[in-house]
């Protein structure tokens, strides 16, 4: 499946708004898809980068990385129900860590509930390694 990645950045437009909500509504770390909407919002404008990507001008996944310097944290990795398991997530994943490398970003950290079920192995197939307690990171170098 041809994946497009695009850095966001803020204020969302509505039809990426739409796509985002539809995207996070069945996220098991948000209440609701407007719950997912608010802290999607309050870390852009906290200057966190949002990649989403896109299939057929439609936003279908989207993940969001914090921090400054040479360690960033990647967190709310999130397909649309009705794409995965068509290597999506790792498209957008291998090219957030293209672009992040371009920035300077040596180290990602995988920031996600590791007891949810699937979560370590998702991690795993997309390149991250255990590191330290209940933690995931890759190298970007």
């Amino acid at each position: 499946m041809p994946v497009a990645v695009e850095v966001v950045s803020a204020p969302l437009s509505p039809a990426l708004e739409h796509d985002l909500a539809r995207i996070y509504a069945n996220y098991p770390g948000f209440a609701s898809a407007e719950a997912a909407m608010e802290v999607l919002r309050d870390a852009l404008a906290a200057g966190d980068t949002l990649y989403t990507g896109l299939f057929n001008a439609h936003h279908i996944a989207a993940v969001l990385v914090r921090g400054e310097g040479e360690v960033r944290h990647m967190r709310y990795l999130c397909v649309h129900g009705a794409t995965r398991g068509r290597g999506v997530a790792e498209r957008l994943v291998d090219e957030m860590r293209r672009l992040e490398m371009e920035r300077g970003t040596q180290w990602l950290e995988a920031d996600f509930d590791l007891a949810q079920e699937g979560v370590p192995e998702v991690l795993l197939a997309l390149g991250f390694i255990p590191h330290a307690e209940g933690n995931y990171r890759c190298r970007l170098v």
